[in-house]
């Protein structure tokens, strides 16, 4: 496997292996899941991810390594010649501290990439939530067309046996006419949420059909403990580490390096010569030991400046984590009271109107307005529905925890 195969299969095990602190409807589906595995292993952002890691994996390889010897050849006008050769040895320690500074930027890299895969998995599932949201939708007003076109034409054979009045079917092809434009438009806002998905995941002749909804099943504040495994929050740690270990590397740099070297010479009487040379170099000299020194306390500041900022993303963790938990909550209530309360209530009354209509009983607007009711009724439970599942999503990105969410107390 090539290292970038390497690096991508890593993206994809911290992706999917720290799934699971509130797991969606979807979670388990083949088709959902294939999407999510495509989309890390061919999307550009995942395959950027991959490369920072292999780059800061591959510099770190090259930590303990010293500068290349240098050579001088010099031939003078009395007919000496000088052949030299010197190698700088770094001072003790400096080499180890430069492989930590290093192997902690790999660690940041690597965290980095597991942010980006988990932005990837989060995108994907909610473009898959708004595309079988926009879908249903349509779905509901084709259904609406039809029932729209069977009235008309109801209408217009009562009209014919002069049983009903022209404004009647006024109305009706009114409403049809007004029900083909929603369709039209409903659909094309579906296609433009099918190629958003698509956009991360490829195209897919397979539909995605997700199973029955799950209701509330998390731990919330068991979940706000473990947040902290986030790969963003872990980054920003990890950056304060590496920028510890800069300090600590640039204090060594107030130990001296050495110069050894040796030469070989031909003098002009042709006799040959040779020496060895040892040097090394003052960087505890007053007029430079400054700069070492404010390097040092820079690369503090800034370990300072990232511990804090990990504790504000911890902190926004938190709130977005108890912000999709509540909304989750609230969009759960409202898709089960309209599912099992406000849908079945007008379906009947509707199909109570519709039998009265067709004796003669009720009036039309009145029909016109159940039947709207009905709709609006459908729609809002696509609406509850989506927004339950796409805050499940937003939960589960928010926590991003190997833990699973059924853990006794909501």
């Amino acid at each position: 496997m090539t290292s970038l195969g390497s690096a991508l299969v890593f993206v994809g095990a911290m992706a999917c292996g720290s799934l699971g602190g509130a797991p969606d409807s979807g979670k388990g589906d083949g088709v959902l899941d294939r999407w999510v595995d495509r989309a890390l292993a061919s999307h550009p952002g995942a395959q950027a991810g991959a490369y920072a890691v292999e780059g800061a994996r591959v510099a770190e390889q090259g930590a303990g390594a010293w500068m290349p010897p240098s050579t001088q050849l010099a031939v003078l006008s009395d007919g000496r010649v000088d052949l030299s050769v010197s190698q700088m040895v770094p001072g003790w320690g400096k080499t180890a501290s430069e492989a930590v500074v290093r192997a902690e930027r790999t660690r940041m890299k690597r965290l980095d990439s597991a942010e980006r895969a988990r932005g990837i998995v989060l995108s994907v599932r909610e473009a898959a939530w708004m595309e079988w949201m926009a879908w249903q939708k349509v779905a509901v007003l084709a259904e609406q067309d039809s029932a729209w076109r069977k009235l008309s034409q109801a209408q217009l054979r009562t009209q014919a046996q002069a049983m009903g009045g022209a404004w009647e079917s006024w109305i009706l092809r009114a409403k049809e006419s007004q029900g083909r434009t929603d369709l039209a438009m409903a659909k094309a806002q579906a296609q433009a949420a099918t190629a958003m998905r698509e956009s991360w995941t490829g195209t897919d002749s397979q539909s995605w059909h997700p199973r029955d909804p799950v209701a509330p099943d998390w731990d919330t504040a068991k979940l706000a403990r473990e947040i902290s495994s986030r790969p963003d929050i872990s980054s920003m740690e990890a950056e304060a580490s590496m920028m510890q270990a800069m300090s600590h590397a640039m204090r060594t740099s107030l130990r001296p390096d050495f110069m050894v070297g040796a030469m070989a010479m031909r003098m002009t009487d042709g006799m040959p010569g040779w020496g060895v040379m040892a040097g090394m170099t003052l960087p505890f000299a007053p007029w430079s030991r400054s700069m070492a020194q404010g390097d040092a306390r820079g690369a503090q500041a800034a370990s300072r400046e990232a511990q804090a900022k990990a504790q504000e993303m911890r902190r926004m963790a938190l709130s977005d984590l108890q912000g999709h938990a509540r909304k989750a909550q609230a969009a759960w209530e409202a898709f089960r009271e309209t599912d099992s309360l406000v849908i079945p209530g007008l379906e009947r009354a509707v199909a109570d109107v519709r039998s009265r209509y067709a004796q003669g009983r009720e009036m039309l607007p009145m029909l016109l307005s159940m039947e709207d009711m009905v709709r609006m009724a459908r729609m809002q439970r696509i609406m509850s529905r989506g927004e339950y599942e796409l805050e499940r999503v937003r939960l589960q990105a928010a926590a991003w925890t190997d833990a699973q969410p059924n853990r006794g107390a909501k």
